[in-house]
């Protein structure tokens, strides 16, 4: 997005230079919206890669469903053991799958992502964050499908959770699971697509 390096990424967000924010163990997150006001700050513009699916022609607004984003938010241990259970050594999957304590990392970080979304109803920066999800797994070779393989896995459990607490009534917005499923869509295409373009940049593609 920036056409600089990793380490450079790392040196200006280090010295205060690039918009960043450290995680509770200390890894750094970049904003997507703060990026691309970064770069228009000094005229520079932002990358059609990025500008395509953050601005879409169709509108990213959804009903806010803030009572679904926190019953999800509430089953987080719950999603990420149904996508742990999910696998069984037995049966082949497509591709190596990560270890348990990193595929749980990989759950949380999608279904707050797509709480987000619910809770405000504007998918706009959780579509930048999934296509830079998608964008950074092809960057690992042909093991980064894994990306989008797990992904759809970590939606699965989300509307099985979601349609749970629907079911028991612990969710009070109208249209709680059409507008689930929507974001959903929203960030698995931005996932595919940050993928297809980021193996477009492959040597050899």
């Amino acid at each position: 997005m920036l056409g600089v390096s990793v380490a450079t990424v790392r040196g200006w967000a280090d010295q205060k230079l690039l918009p960043s924010h450290r995680t509770v163990g200390g890894h750094r997150r970049f904003e997507v919206d703060e990026l691309k006001q970064w770069l228009a700050d000094r005229g520079a513009p932002v990358p059609d890669r990025v500008r395509r699916f953050t601005r879409s022609s169709q509108p990213l607004d959804l009903p806010a469903c803030p009572s679904l984003a926190r019953e999800l938010n509430a089953r987080t241990e719950s999603i990420a053991e149904r996508v742990q259970a999910g696998y069984d050594d037995t049966i082949p999957t497509w591709g190596p799958r990560q270890s348990d304590p990193a595929l749980r990392r990989t759950a949380i970080r999608f279904l707050r992502v797509a709480a987000a979304a619910l809770e405000t109803g504007s998918v706009d920066r959780s579509v930048g964050r999934a296509e830079i999800a998608g964008f950074r797994g092809a960057m690992q070779g042909d093991t980064g499908m894994n990306v989008v393989i797990e992904f759809t896995r970590i939606a699965a459990a989300i509307v099985v959770e979601a349609e749970d607490a629907i079911t028991k009534g612990d969710v009070e917005d109208e249209r709680a699971l059409p507008s689930l499923l929507a974001v959903l869509d929203h960030i698995q295409a931005a996932v595919l697509a940050g993928y297809r373009e980021a193996e477009g940049q492959r040597p050899g593609h």
